[in-house]
């Protein structure tokens, strides 16, 4: 009865080493599928059988000689049993290797997507263009230049009043394409909610952008140390009746001091010039008056920027 279960699982075993090892020789890989399968399969029954054959061979051979029919016994099975934990580790490492390789496709499809988007309002643009152009030229072929003249100022003008799409900052503009950008690339989804942002604030633009752009980039080197099917960083941007409130929230590893983050020359990571980007950034909050808090478990981890309006 043992042999029903054990010689299936002994030649599915012979039969997944022998491809792995066969896989590396190009001849091999010029076969098509069917005959690589029927001739693995034949040769991982054939060395089994024969594997049991010398087992029984032994086994008949030196029934009398128990010392040495038992140490042969041991050493064939090692052998198999080392031979089945490299048939495992090296499928373990194949599998890795294609879930990789999927990772590895489903960002470059993501990104072929957003550079098609780019390329089609480009197009759109160019669209838009080409009718401002057709009725400038139509005005001058009818001897009309200060009509064609106002004609561009008014599409100059609307262009310059146009605002960011994050509000009147313009910089949001250029941190979320850039950070964007970025987090394709490395296989995070990076979210943006911007409910209003204000031009007014007492804050420079730069110190501003060098506050979320840290935090940011400290939000994507946290998720690009650890694997995960989902890894996101959102921003978000919205006020309250008495303060403007930033959340920058990623699903990246817990912090568990979230106090000494702030210290200068902090970090959780090795090696020279770390520890100082966070303590810019509590510096110039300070500077400003304006307050910064931070609340991480095991799910997620959230800084959170308090703008007093008064």
């Amino acid at each position: 009865m043992d042999i029903i279960f054990i010689f299936p699982m002994g030649v599915l075993t012979l039969f997944i080493g022998s491809n792995i090892i066969l896989s590396k020789y190009k001849f091999y890989k010029d076969w098509s599928l069917f005959k690589r399968g029927l001739y693995t399969l034949c040769v991982s029954s054939l060395i089994f059988c024969l594997f049991i054959y010398i087992l029984q061979y032994i086994s008949i051979k030196l029934r009398d000689d128990l010392l040495i029919k038992g140490l042969i016994s041991t050493a064939l099975s090692f052998i198999l049993i080392c031979f089945c934990i490299y048939t495992g580790f090296e499928f373990i490492k194949i599998i890795n290797e294609n879930d990789k390789k999927e990772f590895e496709l489903d960002n470059l499809n993501k990104k072929i997507g957003h550079k098609n988007s780019i390329i089609s309002k480009l197009r759109s643009q160019k669209h838009d263009y080409l009718k401002h152009l057709q009725v400038v030229s139509s005005l001058l072929n009818t001897n009309l230049p200060q009509d064609a003249k106002n004609y561009i100022t008014n599409i100059a003008n609307s262009f310059r009043s146009k605002t960011s799409r994050y509000g009147k900052v313009s910089y949001l503009d250029a941190i979320c394409a850039a950070k964007y950008e970025d987090c394709l690339l490395r296989g995070i989804s990076f979210d943006t909610y911007i409910q209003d942002f204000i031009d007014n604030l007492l804050i420079e633009p730069n110190e501003m952008s060098s506050v979320l752009l840290n935090i940011i980039d400290n939000a994507i080197d946290a998720l690009s140390s650890v694997y995960k099917e989902s890894k996101y960083i959102k921003l978000s941007i919205y006020e309250d009746e008495f303060q403007y409130i930033i959340s920058i929230v990623n699903n990246g590893p817990m912090i568990y001091d979230t106090q000494r983050i702030f210290l200068e020359g902090h970090s959780s990571k090795t090696g020279e010039n770390r520890g100082y980007g966070l303590y810019a950034v509590k510096q110039i909050l300070d500077k400003y008056g304006y307050h910064i808090f931070v609340d991480s478990d095991e799910f997620l981890t959230e800084f959170t920027i308090l703008i007093p309006k008064y």
